[in-house]
């Protein structure tokens, strides 16, 4: 069995959004005490929906797939619907994570 699914390979060799939005309209920062990951996130907002998202992180390969699918799965959903994005949702985007 593979450590990681073809899918979070992808996004670790080829992330999407990688990168800053000069002047974003909303900027956030977390991190995972467990293994040291950090990821900064910001995003454009129009008319109360999500136009773009960049991001940078500094983590494993799980770290870098799970920021550049999250940032897929936000752009064009109003923030209330990026707010209800889970952990969950994204690991299952990627058919799975490896335990931490």
């Amino acid at each position: 069995m593979e450590l990681y699914s073809d899918k979070v390979m992808d996004h670790f060799m080829h992330p999407r959004n990688v990168g800053e939005i000069t002047n974003a309209d909303a900027t956030g920062t977390v991190g995972n005490p467990k293994c040291g990951d950090i990821m900064k996130i910001d995003l454009k907002i129009v008319d109360g929906v999500i136009t773009d998202a960049k991001f940078k992180t500094f983590g494993c390969g799980s770290a870098i797939a799970t920021s550049s699918m999250a940032t897929e799965m936000v752009i064009g959903k109003s923030v209330q619907e990026a707010l209800a994005l889970t952990n969950r949702a994204v690991a299952e985007a990627l058919d799975g994570l490896p335990p931490i």
